[in-house]
C-alpha cells in the first residue's frame, strides 16, 4: 500500500542539484536524532544551492543566486511547506539534499526536495514558492526568463 507522498518520489537522476550536508551536533536532540524543524533548514540550504547552480548554468561560474534572481526583477518566498518524514537523520550523518522545480503556476512554483542518507530517503519536502516584484514587494507573475532558465537547467521539464 502506498501513501499519497509516494507520487512525490523522484529518482536522483531527476535532480541536477544535489548538495552534501553534514549534520552538526547542535541539530540533534539528546538521543542524537535530528530535530524535526531542522529538515526545513536543510530544505532552505538545498534551495539556495539549487539557485546557485541554476545561476552558474545560466550566467557562468561567477554568477550569484541573488544577482541571478534580481536580474529578472523579482525574487521568491515560501508560501506553503509540507514535510513527509520517512526516517531519522542522526548527529554527524552525511546527507544529500536534492532539489528541483517541478511545476510553474502563474505567480508561483513548486519545489521538491529529497533528503537522503546514502541510499535511504529520509524526508520529502514540497515547497510552494511565490514570485514577487522586487520594487513593490507584491506578488507578480513568474518572470518568463526565470522559467526559461529553469526549463533549460532541469533534467525533467517542470509542468505548467
Amino acid at each position: 500500500m502506498s501513501n499519497d507522498h509516494d507520487s512525490l518520489i523522484d529518482p536522483l537522476t531527476h535532480f541536477n542539484s544535489i548538495h552534501p550536508l553534514r549534520v552538526r551536533y547542535n541539530e540533534a536532540d539528546m538521543q542524537g536524532i535530528v530535530f524535526n524543524a531542522n529538515y526545513l533548514v536543510y530544505a532552505d540550504i538545498g534551495v539556495t544551492e539549487y539557485f546557485r547552480k541554476l545561476a552558474e548554468a545560466a550566467q557562468g561560474p561567477d554568477a550569484s543566486a541573488t544577482s541571478f534572481l534580481s536580474s529578472f526583477g523579482g525574487d521568491c518566498w515560501v508560501r506553503h511547506a509540507e514535510v513527509d518524514f520517512r526516517g531519522p537523520a542522526h548527529a554527524d550523518d552525511l546527507l544529500s539534499v536534492a532539489a528541483r522545480i517541478t511545476r510553474f503556476g502563474r505567480t508561483s512554483f513548486a519545489t521538491l526536495i529529497h533528503i537522503y542518507r546514502g541510499e535511504t530517503l529520509l524526508s520529502i519536502i514540497k515547497l510552494t514558492q511565490v514570485w514577487f516584484d522586487s520594487a513593490s514587494e507584491k506578488v507578480a507573475p513568474v518572470a518568463p526568463g526565470f522559467i526559461a532558465a529553469v526549463e533549460a537547467f532541469e533534467a525533467v521539464k517542470p509542468k505548467r
